[in-house]
């Protein structure tokens, strides 16, 4: 075991130590076990478990896609909760960090050619590089 020395503000380290009791535990057990809730692999950021059904994942990501200015800043605020975009077949998947298949993108309302428009460029490596010509190349006709 290593020893570390960590330093709280008052209003902080009193919040800490009740936390602690209501616990039943002493404050150094409490934080490690805090900690070591927070670092298991395959919970996501900070421990988080995330919702896993389209429904819940679609309020629940809705605002990270509709506030993503391209492909990089989306991927990054997903990976941030736990989730990722990973192409498959014509289109993409959203799944865990850990690779973990949930859904269509399509089934939480983010289908693949809507967000190849909207982002004006093809998901990263992805390998049907048909879909983006026809996706993009589309021209609006005037009424």
């Amino acid at each position: 075991m290593e020893w570390i020395q960590i330093r709280f503000d008052d209003n902080l380290g009193t919040r800490v130590h009740h936390a602690a009791l209501r616990a039943g535990q002493p404050m150094g057990a409490h934080i490690r076990d805090v900690l070591d809730v927070a670092v298991r692999p395959g919970e996501g950021a900070f421990g988080y478990k995330g919702p896993k059904h389209p429904h819940a994942l679609q309020a629940y990501l809705a605002h990270d896609f509709a506030y993503a200015s391209g492909w990089d800043d989306l991927q990054e605020v997903l990976r941030a909760k736990g989730y990722e975009l990973a192409e498959r077949g014509g289109g993409l998947i959203l799944q865990t960090t850990e690779g973990e298949r949930l859904c269509k993108a399509s089934q939480i309302g983010q289908p693949y050619s809507a967000l190849m428009k909207r982002f004006g460029a093809p998901f990263t490596g992805h390998a049907h590089t048909h879909l983006a010509q026809h996706s993009l190349g589309q021209a609006t006709l005037p009424f």
